[in-house]
C-alpha cells in the first residue's frame, strides 16, 4: 500500500523542527493563530502543489515567502512503498519552492549536522546522503510534481515514486483541496468525476464536423436552389450574371494576348535598344574625341598662333619701346640745349688757341715788369686760388647734389619707362585679346545671322509626324480588316450554336420518348404488381384455397374454366361440395384441349418480385435517364465548347481590338495635334533661342568695341597721368636743384663779390705801380678781361663734357637705328597680319569641320537618350510600376515593330489602364455575384478574391462551369448528402446514448456505497441521479436519432430542387439540418457534445427532518457544521470512485483529507465521516482548538507557541 507517511518541517513556518506522522488518522489542537492551518496546508500542498489553492488569504504573506523564509528553511515528505519508503524534499531555489526526490527513508542527520546546524547548500546536503541512494534533479514545476507523484509522466526513472499510474488525476487533489476549503460543491464537478471514473474513455462528438456538414448541406442547398430561381420573365439572374462575368473574362484574356503582343514587341525594342546602345555609344564617343581632337587642333593652332603672335609682338613691344626710348631720348637732349652744348663744345680747341694766345701778349705786356706782376699775381692767385677753391667746393657741392637728384630723376625715369612700359605691355596685350574676341564675336554674329535665315527650312518633327500620319493610314487598313474577321467568327458562332442547340433538342426528345416509353412500362408493371397483390391478399377463405383443401385435381377442371380474378380468387363465395359430377351447372365439357391458365400464389409471388425487381430497374432507369441526358448534352457541350470557346475568345479579342480602334485614331490625332503644336513650340523657342544669341552677338560685338574705346581712353589717362607724375616729381628736383643753385649763387656773389673788391684793389695797387712804371694797363685790363670769359667758356664745355658724350654715344648707338627700327616694326606688323589670315582660315575649316561632327553627335545623342530614356521608362515599368505579370519578364520571345520604346510603352500602359478597368468591372460583377455565395460554398467559388488573377480565375471557372452544366452535378449530390450526415448523427448520438446508460450504473453503485458504508448520524441520506439533459443542441441531436431510426425506410434519394417537391419525410429531415446548423451557429465557440451534455446531476440530501430536494449545488446544507459534513463525504464518495479506477491498474492507495476546525462537527459526526472516509482508505486530518475523541485518532499532536517559534508535540499516538 503506498500512502504519505511523515511530513517533517525544518526552518519552515516558523517551526524549527517537527516530524509529524501521518500514517493514520491525525488531529492538531492548539489556540487560534498558533499554526494548526499551517500544517494543514503543508499537507495540502503535497497532493495539489497549487501555492494559489491553499486557502491562504489575500494580505497575507505568499506561500514562498512564509514556508521559505531563510536559505535553510526545508519541508520534506516520506512516502511509505510496498519496497520501502523514499524522501521528497521542498526547499527553496532563487526564491520559490523546489522539489527533489530521495529514494530513500527520511533521516535527520542529511539536514543537520553534528553541531545542530541545519544545512542549505545542496552540495554538502547530497553529501551527506548516502552516494548509492538515487536523488533526482530539481522540480521548479508543481505540475511536474504532480505529474510524477500520480504517475502521469512518461520518464521512466520518475515512475518508482508514484502513487498511482492515472492520466486523469487532477479530481483527487482537487476533491482534497475542496474538502480542506470548503468549496461549494456543483454537480459539473461530480458529473466530470463520475464520466472519467468509467472504463471507456469519454469520446466526445466533435461538433466542427457537425458544423462543417450541416453548414456545407445548409449552403450548398441555398446556393444551388439559386441557380433554379426564375423572375416574371423567365430570366435566371444568377446564371446570366455568371455568362456575362464569362464574357468580361474573356475579353480580360483578350486584353492579356494584346499585352502579351505589346510585350514581346517590346523585348523586340529592348533588344535592338541594348544592341544599339553601346554601339551609338560608341559612336557618340568616337564623335566626341573627333570634336575633342577637331578642338585640341583649335586649341592647338590657337596656342601655336598666340606663341608665333606674342613673339612677335613681344619683338614689336620692344621695337616700339626702342621708338620710344630714342624720342625720349631726343627730348631729354632738346630739353638740355644739346645744340647749343654741341656747338660750344665744337669750338674748344679754338678758345683754346685764343686762351694761349690772349696770355702771351698779356706776358709779353708784362715782361719788363715782372717783379710787380709776379708780385701781384702771387697775391692774386693766391686771392683766385681761394675763389678757385670756393668755386670748386660749391661746383663740388652742385655737383653731388645734381648727382643725387640725377639719381632720384633716373629713378623717377626709370619708374616712369617701367609704368608707361607695363601700361602700354597691359594695352597691348589687352588690344590682341579684344582683337581676337571682336573677331571671334563677329563671326558669331555672322553664323547668329544665317541660323535665323536657315530656321525658315527647320522642320524637326517631320520624321515624328510622317510616322503618326503613317499609323493613322494602318489602323484605318486594321479597322476593314477587323470589320471583315468579326463577320467571319460572328457566322461561324451561329452556325456552331444552330448546330448544338438542334442536336441537344434531338437528345432532349430522345430522352422525352425514352422516359414516356419507361414511364409507360413502369405503369404496367405496377399495375400487375398491384393486381397481383390484391389476389394474393384475397388469398385467406377464397375458392382457390378452399379447392386447394377439399377438391383434388381441381386444375384439369374447374380451374380451366374459371375466372381468376372474378371467381379463384374472391372471398365470400362460401363453396361447399355438392355430389360428384363432371358437369358444370347442368353443362358437361369436354376440357382436354383447354389449357389451365390459373396460377399458384407461389407463382403470382415469383411474378411479383420479378416485376419488383423490374420496378426496380425502370426506376433506375428513370432516375438514371435525366443523368444520362445531362452526360450526353455535357458531352455535346464540351464538344462544341472545345469548337466555340477560341471562337468566342477570338470575337472577344477582335471587338477588344475595335473597341480600341477609336481610342487609338484619336490617340495619334491628338499625338499629332501635339507634335503639331510641339514642333511649333521648337521653332518658335529656336527662333527666340537664335534672335537672342544674335542680339547677344551684336550686343557682344557692341560692347568690345565700346571697351575697345574706354580701354584707349584708359590707356591715354594712365601715361598722361604717369606722364604727370614723373613731370611733377621732377619739377621737385628742378626746384630743390634750383633753389641750391641760387643758394650758391648768393654765397658765390658775396665771395666773388668780396674777390672782386680785394682783386680790384690789387688791380688798382698794381696799376697805380705800373702806371708809376709806364705801363698801359687799360691795355693789359682788356687781355685779362678776355682771358676771364675765354676760362669761363672753357669751365662750361668741361662742365657739359658728360652730356655731350652721352649725346654722341646715344646719337651713334641709339638715333642711327630708328630707320632700321621703324622698317623691322613694319615687317613685323605685316607678319602678325599674315598670321592672323592664316590663324583665321585654318580655324574656321577646324571649326567647319568640328561642326558637322557636333550635328552628327546632335543626332547621335538624341537618338541615344531617346533609346535611354525609352529603356529607363521600360526598367521603370519593371521595377517598379509592376505593370506586366512576372512571368513576362522570363518571356523571351520577339515580335518585330517599327514603334519604339515610348510609343509601345505608351500602348502597354493603355491596355493596362484599359485591362484594369476590365478587371474593375469584372471585380463589380464578380461582388454583386458573390452576394448568392458564402465564402465555404459547396461549388469551391473563390468568394473572397484578393489578386486579379484570382478575379479572372473566377470567370474562367464559370466559363467552364456553365459550358458543363456543372450545377447539375451539384444538384444530385447534395440531394443525396442529407443522408451522410443523418446517418453520422444517429451513429454517435446512439453510442453516447449507450454509454448515458451506463452513468445510471456508476450513480446506483455510488448511491448503494453510500447506503452500505454509511453511519447512523445526522445524515440519513445522500443521493444522486441522471436527469434529461436540458441542452437545448444535445435536445436537437436526439430528436434528429430518434426520426432517422423510426424513418430508415422512407428517407431516399429526393430531388430537393424540383418544384414537385412533395415528401414529408425528407422536407422534415431538411428542417432538421437547418435547424441543427441554426443551433451550431448560434454556439459558435462550442467544441463538442460530450456524455456530460447528455444528462443533469442532482443531488438530494436528508438531514434529520430536512431534505434538499433535487439540486445541482450543495451549499448551506442544514447548520454550518451539517454543510461542512455533507462536501466532505460526497467529495470523500467522489474521491473513492476515482480512486477505485486508478487502482484498477497500480492496486490500491491511501490518500488524506484536511478538515480545519474540525469542532464545528458533532464529536459523533467527527467519528463517523472518520470512518466513512477510513472504510475507503482514506485518512483525515484534523485540527480544533481542543481535542475531541482522541482515541478516535491515531494521532494527537498539540501545537503552541514560544515566542515566534511554534512548537509540535505528539499527546498521544494510538496503536492500530
Amino acid at each position: 500500500m503506498k500512502y504519505l507517511n511523515k511530513i517533517i518541517f525544518i526552518n519552515s513556518a516558523n517551526i524549527p523542527y517537527a516530524e509529524i506522522s501521518v500514517d493514520g488518522n491525525v488531529h492538531f489542537t492548539g489556540t487560534q493563530g498558533v499554526g494548526k492551518s499551517t500544517v494543514l496546508r503543508a499537507l495540502l500542498f503535497f497532493y495539489n502543489a497549487d501555492k494559489h489553492r491553499l486557502g491562504i488569504q489575500q494580505g497575507q504573506k505568499s506561500f514562498d515567502e512564509f514556508y521559505f523564509r531563510q536559505s535553510n528553511s526545508h519541508i520534506l515528505y516520506e512516502v511509505m512503498r510496498d519496497n520501502g519508503a523514499y524522501t521528497i524534499l521542498v526547499s527553496r531555489y532563487q526564491g520559490r519552492a523546489s522539489w527533489r526526490f530521495i529514494d530513500a527513508p527520511y533521516q535527520r542527520e542529511w539536514l543537520i549536522d553534528d553541531d545542530k546546524q541545519v544545512l542549505s547548500d545542496w552540495v554538502k546536503i547530497r553529501e551527506r546522503i548516502d552516494k548509492n541512494v538515487a536523488v533526482s534533479a530539481r522540480i521548479d514545476s508543481g505540475v511536474m510534481f504532480k505529474d510524477i507523484i500520480f504517475g502521469n509522466t512518461h520518464d521512466h526513472k520518475y515512475t518508482r515514486y508514484a502513487l498511482v499510474q492515472s492520466a486523469h488525476y487532477q479530481n483527487i487533489p482537487r476533491s482534497i483541496q475542496n474538502v480542506f476549503l470548503n468549496t461549494k460543491l456543483d454537480a459539473d464537478f461530480v458529473k466530470n468525476t463520475i464520466i472519467q471514473s468509467m472504463a471507456d474513455e469519454d469520446l466526445p462528438i466533435d461538433l466542427q464536423t457537425y458544423r462543417r456538414l450541416v453548414t456545407d448541406f445548409e449552403r450548398e442547398y441555398d446556393e444551388i436552389d439559386c441557380w433554379f430561381r426564375q423572375t416574371r420573365d423567365g430570366n435566371f439572374p444568377v446564371r446570366t450574371q455568371a455568362l456575362k462575368i464569362a464574357e468580361q473574362g474573356r475579353k480580360i484574356v483578350a486584353l492579356d494576348q494584346q499585352l502579351l503582343d505589346v510585350w514581346q514587341m517590346l523585348n523586340h525594342v529592348v533588344s535592338d535598344c541594348e544592341q544599339q546602345i553601346p554601339l551609338l555609344e560608341a559612336e557618340a564617343k568616337e564623335v566626341n574625341n573627333s570634336i575633342e581632337k577637331e578642338r585640341s587642333r583649335e586649341k592647338e593652332l590657337t596656342a601655336d598662333y598666340d606663341k608665333e603672335k606674342d613673339s612677335l609682338n613681344q619683338d614689336l613691344g620692344g621695337k616700339k619701346s626702342k621708338l620710344k626710348e630714342i624720342a625720349q631720348a631726343r627730348k631729354d637732349f632738346d630739353a638740355m640745349g644739346i645744340e647749343d652744348k654741341l656747338a660750344l663744345a665744337a669750338r674748344e680747341d679754338s678758345i683754346k688757341q685764343e686762351t694761349a694766345n690772349k696770355q702771351m701778349l698779356l706776358d709779353d705786356l708784362l715782361k719788363t715788369h715782372a717783379s710787380i706782376e709776379e708780385k701781384y699775381n702771387i697775391a692774386r692767385a693766391k686771392l683766385h686760388n681761394a675763389l678757385v677753391a670756393f668755386d670748386n667746393a660749391q661746383n663740388e657741392a652742385l655737383f653731388q647734389k645734381q648727382a643725387s637728384l640725377q639719381k632720384e630723376r633716373n629713378r623717377y625715369e626709370d619708374e616712369r619707362s617701367k609704368g608707361r612700359n607695363h601700361i602700354m605691355e597691359e594695352y597691348r596685350v589687352w588690344l590682341h585679346e579684344s582683337d581676337e574676341r571682336l573677331q571671334v564675336l563677329l563671326y558669331e554674329q555672322h553664323r547668329a545671322d544665317n541660323a535665323l535665315k536657315e530656321l525658315r527650312q527647320w522642320h524637326p518633327m517631320a520624321d515624328d509626324l510622317k510616322l503618326v500620319a503613317d499609323q493613322l493610314v494602318q489602323l484605318n487598313v486594321d479597322e476593314k480588316e477587323s470589320d471583315a474577321q468579326q463577320m467571319t467568327v460572328k457566322s461561324r458562332i451561329a452556325q456552331l450554336t444552330s448546330e448544338y442547340e438542334m442536336k441537344e433538342t434531338e437528345l432532349k426528345q430522345a430522352s422525352d420518348r425514352e422516359q414516356e416509353r419507361l414511364e409507360t412500362d413502369r405503369t404496367v408493371c405496377r399495375e400487375r404488381i398491384s393486381k397481383i397483390s390484391n389476389l394474393l391478399a384475397h388469398l385467406d377463405d377464397s375458392l382457390y384455397q378452399w379447392l386447394c383443401e377439399h377438391t383434388e385435381g381441381w386444375e384439369d377442371t374447374i380451374g380451366k374454366v374459371v375466372d381468376e380474378e372474378r371467381i379463384l380468387y374472391a372471398q365470400g363465395l362460401e363453396p361447399e361440395v355438392a355430389g360428384q359430377s363432371e358437369s358444370l351447372f347442368g353443362i358437361k365439357l369436354n376440357l382436354d384441349h383447354i389449357d389451365a391458365v390459373h396460377h399458384t400464389p407461389d407463382e403470382y409471388r415469383n411474378e411479383k418480385k420479378e416485376l419488383e425487381k423490374q420496378l426496380q430497374q425502370l426506376n433506375r432507369q428513370l432516375s438514371q435517364l435525366p443523368v444520362t441526358l445531362q452526360e450526353e448534352i455535357s458531352k455535346l457541350g464540351k464538344k462544341y465548347g472545345a469548337l466555340l470557346n477560341p471562337l468566342r475568345q477570338e470575337a472577344t479579342r477582335l471587338k477588344v481590338e475595335e473597341e480600341q480602334i477609336p481610342v487609338k485614331r484619336q490617340n495619334l490625332q491628338n499625338k499629332q495635334h501635339k507634335l503639331e503644336m510641339e514642333e511649333q513650340e521648337l521653332i518658335e523657342q529656336e527662333k527666340g533661342k537664335r534672335e537672342r544669341a544674335f542680339n547677344v552677338a551684336l550686343l557682344h560685338v557692341q560692347s568690345e568695341k565700346e571697351a575697345r574705346e574706354k580701354k584707349e581712353s584708359k590707356n591715354k589717362k594712365d601715361l598722361k597721368d604717369l606722364d604727370s607724375l614723373f613731370n611733377k616729381s621732377v619739377k621737385a628736383l628742378n626746384d630743390d636743384l634750383r633753389a641750391f643753385q641760387d643758394m650758391q649763387k648768393s654765397e658765390a656773389d658775396d665771395r666773388h663779390n668780396d674777390f672782386d673788391d680785394q682783386k680790384k684793389q690789387l688791380d688798382e695797387q698794381q696799376k697805380a705801380e705800373l702806371e708809376g712804371k709806364g705801363v698801359d694797363v687799360n691795355l693789359l685790363a682788356g687781355y685779362r678781361k678776355a682771358l676771364e670769359e675765354l676760362s669761363q667758356l672753357l669751365q662750361v664745355i668741361e662742365s657739359d663734357r658728360a652730356v655731350v658724350i652721352r649725346y654722341r654715344y646715344a646719337e651713334e648707338n641709339l638715333f642711327a637705328k630708328e630707320p632700321e627700327i621703324r622698317k623691322s616694326i613694319k615687317d613685323i606688323e605685316n607678319q602678325v597680319a599674315m598670321l592672323r589670315q592664316r590663324y583665321e582660315d585654318k580655324r574656321s575649316r577646324i571649326e567647319k569641320k568640328r561642326h558637322e561632327f557636333e550635328e552628327r553627335q546632335k543626332i547621335v545623342l538624341k537618338d541615344l537618350a531617346h533609346r535611354r530614356d525609352g529603356l529607363t521608362q521600360y526598367h521603370q515599368v519593371v521595377e517598379k510600376e509592376h505593370l506586366v505579370p512576372d512571368a513576362y519578364l522570363t518571356d523571351d520571345t520577339m515580335i518585330p515593330t517599327h514603334q519604339d520604346c515610348q510609343q509601345l510603352l505608351i500602348q502597354l500602359r493603355g491596355t493596362v489602364n484599359q485591362k484594369r478597368e476590365s478587371i474593375d468591372k469584372l471585380k463589380d460583377m464578380v461582388v454583386s455575384f458573390n452576394r448568392y455565395f458564402k465564402p465555404q460554398n459547396a461549388f469551391h467559388f473563390n468568394t473572397m478574391p484578393v489578386t486579379d488573377s484570382e478575379y479572372l480565375q473566377i470567370a474562367v471557372d464559370l466559363q467552364d462551369f456553365m459550358d458543363n452544366n456543372k450545377i447539375e452535378v451539384f444538384r444530385r449530390r447534395t440531394s443525396e448528402h442529407y443522408k451522410d450526415i443523418l446517418g453520422r448523427v444517429s451513429t454517435e448520438i446512439g453510442a453516447l446514448m449507450k454509454r448515458r446508460s451506463d452513468v445510471d450504473g456508476v450513480i446506483l453503485d455510488i448511491n448503494r456505497d453510500f447506503v452500505e458504508k454509511n453511519f447512523a448520524g445526522v445524515i440519513k441520506s445522500i443521493e444522486l441521479r441522471a436527469n434529461e439533459s436540458s441542452d437545448k443542441l444535445m435536445q436537437l441531436l436526439m430528436s434528429i436519432h430518434d426520426y432517422t431510426v423510426e424513418n430508415e425506410l422512407s428517407i431516399g434519394e429526393l430531388n430537393l430542387f424540383s418544384s414537385d417537391n412533395r415528401d414529408e419525410v425528407n422536407r422534415k429531415v431538411v428542417d432538421y439540418l437547418k435547424s441543427l446548423s441554426y443551433q451550431l451557429q448560434n454556439e459558435p465557440n462550442r467544441p463538442t457534445v460530450s456524455l456530460g451534455d447528455a444528462f443533469r446531476l442532482q443531488f438530494r440530501v436528508k438531514e434529520n427532518d430536512n431534505d434538499t430536494n433535487w439540486v445541482e449545488r450543495i451549499n448551506n446544507v442544514g447548520s454550518d457544521g451539517t454543510d461542512i459534513l455533507v462536501k466532505a463525504m460526497v467529495n470523500i464518495m467522489l474521491i473513492n470512485v476515482f480512486k477505485k479506477k486508478a487502482a484498477r491498474k497500480s492496486g490500491d492507495f491511501i490518500v488524506h483529507c484536511m478538515m480545519d476546525e474540525i469542532g464545528r462537527l458533532h464529536p459523533n459526526n467527527i467519528k463517523g465521516i472518520l470512518q466513512f472516509a477510513n472504510s475507503r482508505n482514506i485518512y483525515l486530518i484534523n485540527s480544533s482548538p481542543t481535542s475531541y475523541n482522541p482515541y478516535d485518532y491515531r494521532y494527537t499532536y498539540l501545537l503552541s507557541k514560544h515566542g515566534t517559534k511554534t512548537r509540535v508535540e505528539k499527546l498521544l499516538k494510538r496503536t492500530k
